[in-house]
């Protein structure tokens, strides 16, 4: 059973990851962005306009969002291939063992006659 614990420690902390990121992804879809003020002063044929837009959602805010959402995938990513690299390990450990079980069970066979 031991050959078997890397595999299930790189499924372990892949399906973490993964179930961390899904997780604050949707935390994050769902989460209201805050709406602010903007105002704009703009030169005007010599004289300076102030216009004041209101109902625009915080710029700070989006940029922040947006790295979160990237950082998010990456942590995805990073689950996804630790999954991956778990299921090769155990489907290799199987294979090892079978193999193993296989000349076992032959070699004593084959001593036999």
């Amino acid at each position: 059973m031991r050959p078997h614990l890397a595999a299930m420690a790189f499924l372990a902390a892949g399906i973490a990851l993964v179930i961390f990121a899904v997780v604050n992804a949707l935390l994050l879809y769902t989460a209201g962005v805050p709406k602010t003020t903007l105002n704009v002063t703009l030169p005007v044929l010599g004289q300076q306009v102030t216009a004041k837009i209101s109902g625009v959602p915080d710029p700070y805010t989006l940029g922040v969002n947006a790295v979160r959402g990237i950082l998010l995938l990456a942590i995805g990513l990073i689950g996804g291939k630790l999954i991956d690299t778990g299921l090769a390990e155990y489907r290799e450990r199987r294979k090892e063992e079978a193999w193993r079980r296989y000349y076992e069970e032959y070699g004593y066979q084959y001593q036999q006659y």
